[in-house]
């Protein structure tokens, strides 16, 4: 069956992002590919049935997160994060600081981490958030702005921790 070029676009567009997104839900750097392959199939089986795909990116966060959520029920989420994440950035700083931010990431609750991934990740739109979790608008960022302060909250105390 070949591939349509528009869907290889998406595909594109949005595999590292979802794949960013699926480790953060899961905590598992193998689970997280196979979630968003999983996905990908999904949305490739699904994809006649897209009729707006300028929302490729809502449609994409909300199979992953049902794929996501069947992955935690199969299995216990791991409750910490491997320390030696592979870097894309030979920067350091940005690599330590980057490494806290996902380790703290891990301590936040799993409602607080769909939010996060979902607009910081994948870079979803409060109303694209709204229309993939099935909630208001209002309480999307309401959470988004909850959240955001739990991870600070969660970085001041980690840093603090450190001295």
């Amino acid at each position: 069956m070949p591939c349509d070029p528009e869907f290889e676009t998406i595909v594109n567009r949005y595999r590292k992002p979802l794949t960013a997104a699926a480790y953060h839900l899961c905590g598992d750097v193998d689970a997280a590919q196979d979630i968003v392959q999983e996905t990908l199939l999904d949305a490739y089986r699904g994809y006649a049935s897209l009729r707006d795909h300028s929302a490729a990116g809502p449609w994409l966060y909300a199979i992953l997160r049902r794929k996501a959520y069947s992955h935690r029920q199969s299995k216990r989420p791991e409750t910490e994060l491997p320390p030696d994440l592979p870097s894309q950035h030979p920067d350091l700083l940005e690599e330590l600081t980057r490494g806290i931010v996902i380790e703290q990431l891990a301590v936040l609750s799993q409602d607080d981490r769909e939010i996060l991934a979902g607009k910081y990740l994948l870079g979803l739109s409060y109303q694209e958030l709204s229309e993939s979790l099935g909630i208001g608008e209002g309480a999307i960022r309401v959470r988004c702005m909850r959240a955001k302060e739990r991870l600070r909250k969660a970085l001041c105390g980690s840093m603090a921790g450190e001295n």
